[in-house]
């Protein structure tokens, strides 16, 4: 699945240029058949009239300029203009439609394929959509911070030296939680715990079916006094028992 999603954009993007070319080429093939049309409903005397009235238009705007001098921004649009448009018609006339047209189907494809693929899987996310990995990864970082307490130890029985470390670094770290304190719990526990603030049961019983595999089946209860005060600022506590000492 790695493998699909980091060529799947690529191969995406060099379908479209497969497709961008073939179109084309088919316009390219087309071309002749236009020119030829073209030149074929145009008789010496349509030349002669287009001509004649291309002369009439120059002389006319000529006696406008006389006349009625533009300002320095209007003859700046003008020489654009000038330029432009000769270099434009020479273009469209080498094209077998309009070529208004062919531009706007080409940007309305180039738009519809850059939003069917999120810019062919290319471009970063912006935090408010993207793809999957994008998403996960956002997902991942809204998950609340989880303290460690190592709860093994019993009135004759010293706890298991470094286990609150070896849980957070073998099981919440490889689960994508966020890992805050990790030390020793002020009491014993018999069995491990999710303890959790008032507002967070919901994500104390996902961690709880998160840790189950590797910590088998584990309740949830609300957050003591006590393991709060040893919590820091994390709002959920793993709390490891001693049913889970031989972890």
């Amino acid at each position: 699945m790695d493998l699909i999603e980091k060529i799947g954009p690529f191969v995406g993007l060099a379908a479209f240029v497969a497709l961008a070319v073939l179109a084309f080429l088919l316009f390219q093939q087309s071309r002749d058949l236009r020119r030829l049309r073209e030149w074929a409903g145009r008789a010496p005397e349509r030349a002669k009239e287009a001509a004649d009235a291309s002369l009439a238009a120059a002389e006319l705007r000529g006696e406008e300029t006389a006349s009625d001098e533009p300002g320095r921004i209007s003859r700046g649009w003008t020489a654009v203009k000038d330029w432009v448009r000769p270099r434009y018609e020479a273009f469209d006339r080498n094209l077998p439609i309009d070529g208004r047209i062919l531009l706007g189907v080409l940007g309305a494809a180039i738009i519809a394929a850059g939003v069917l693929t999120s810019g062919f899987g290319l471009v970063g996310d912006d935090g408010k959509g993207g793809g999957k990995r994008a998403q996960a990864a956002k997902k991942e970082d809204e998950k609340p911070k989880v303290a460690v307490l190592n709860a093994t130890q019993t009135e004759d029985v010293q706890g298991v030296p470094g286990l609150a470390d070896k849980v957070a670094s073998e099981v919440l770290k490889q689960l994508g939680y966020p890992i805050g304190a990790k030390t020793n719990a002020p009491t014993g526990f018999t069995e491990t715990v999710v303890m959790y603030e008032p507002d967070l049961e919901g994500e104390a019983a996902e961690l709880a079916r998160a840790v189950s595999k590797q910590l088998g089946d584990t309740e949830t209860e609300e957050m003591a006094a006590d393991i709060r005060a040893s919590a820091g600022d994390a709002k959920l506590v793993l709390v490891v028992g001693a049913d889970d000492a031989q972890f």
